[in-house]
């Protein structure tokens, strides 16, 4: 049986505790203390309680207070049941600290389920402190409550911040990594540095410093574009990225494939790198949102990440160039490109359809 679990994540001001609670245990609790009907005996399945019924329960079995005792004001801002095939309960529960408090330290005084379902646990854990260098996904425990051990200590780790910024440069490099499209994006967008458009076809391009001043255009115009709209995107003056976003980043990988094949925008391709920059800079931006970090925390996490971005980029065209070099004299230059930006193309096109029907 799973238990329950508690995790804190310490934003400048607030802090947000995330309850997952099994449903059936807390069916089981919200019957004891009489909150719901006990379908008596024989019953086939937990009946599912009304949310106002779970909120008023969480808030009146839940109490975070500073040292000396002041009570912080908690509120519940989300509260969802299982999904399809799952078990937990999923609630949001906002605290204020009062004026004055300390907000690196509270006391958990924790009554939910553990006191009225034995033998529940609920295992409590810090998921988010900037300060502290916690970041989601690697939560640092603090213990576990129980019926005999209802209270815990809340403190963040003291620190300034550098541990959770070099984590943002991993989360960047992690993130491109696993993001096909960007890197698709990426590997088209120079396939073409060593040619040259001369009457609706490519030619080889000569001059070493051209194909290096391509390759500088290209890669800095799209650094460039997805720099500005991930920093706006995170800071959240431009809307969060959605599915029209995820569709027009297919799109731009099969721009950059079919102009590998033929020249569509000859010239014109450092225009075209930093506008899709600005689109998949809104892509990149979620992860960041989703920390809800203060101004100053969102531009530093934004730096790092964007840094991560960057040094995943840069290997990729040291890695890609010379072997563009040395292909671009070769006679089975286009045997190699055009089946490379063809698979690209078709690649984007089913990620765009895909996108479109929401899979």
């Amino acid at each position: 049986m799973p238990d329950s679990m508690v995790s804190v994540r310490m934003h400048e001001g607030r802090w947000r505790l995330h309850l997952a609670l099994p449903f059936d245990r807390l069916a089981m609790a919200l019957i004891s203390t009489g909150r719901i009907p006990d379908p008596g005996p024989g019953f086939t399945q937990y009946p599912v309680p009304d949310k106002r019924v779970v909120a008023r329960y969480v808030l009146d079995e839940l109490h975070l207070a500073s040292r000396d005792g002041q009570p912080w004001r908690l509120s519940v801002v989300s509260l969802a049941p299982p999904a399809p095939n799952a078990r937990n309960w999923s609630i949001d529960v906002d605290a204020v600290a009062p004026t004055g408090a300390d907000l690196r330290k509270a006391v958990l005084s924790y009554d939910v389920i553990i006191r009225d379902v034995i033998p529940d646990v609920a295992v409590i854990a810090v998921d988010q402190d900037w300060q502290g260098g916690v970041l989601p996904g690697q939560p640092r425990l603090l213990g576990k409550l129980s019926e005999d051990d209802r209270t815990i200590t809340i403190d963040g780790a003291h620190g300034t911040g550098l541990a959770a910024l070099g984590q943002m440069v991993g989360m960047g490099v992690w993130h491109i990594l696993e993001g096909a499209d960007h890197i698709a994006f990426l590997l088209t967008l120079l396939l073409t540095v060593t040619l040259a458009a001369r009457q609706g076809h490519w030619i080889i391009e000569r001059r070493p410093r051209k194909i290096l001043s391509n390759t500088l255009w290209r890669v800095s115009a799209f650094t460039a574009g997805h720099t500005l709209s991930l920093l706006a995107t995170s800071l959240r003056w431009l809307p969060a990225a959605g599915q029209g976003i995820e569709v027009l980043i297919a799109i731009s990988v099969a721009v950059t494939a079919l102009h590998a094949l033929t020249p569509i925008v000859p010239r014109r391709e450092a225009w075209v790198a930093g506008g899709f920059g600005l689109i998949h800079g809104m892509a990149f931006a979620t992860a960041i949102r989703d920390l809800d970090l203060s101004t100053g925390q969102t531009v530093a996490a934004t730096l790092g990440f964007n840094l991560g971005i960057e040094l995943v980029q840069l290997g990729i065209v040291a890695v890609v160039l010379p072997l563009l070099l040395w292909l671009r004299t070769r006679t089975f230059e286009p045997m190699v490109r055009r089946p490379v930006a063809a698979a690209a193309l078709i690649m984007a096109v089913w990620w765009a359809v895909s996108r479109m029907l929401g899979e």
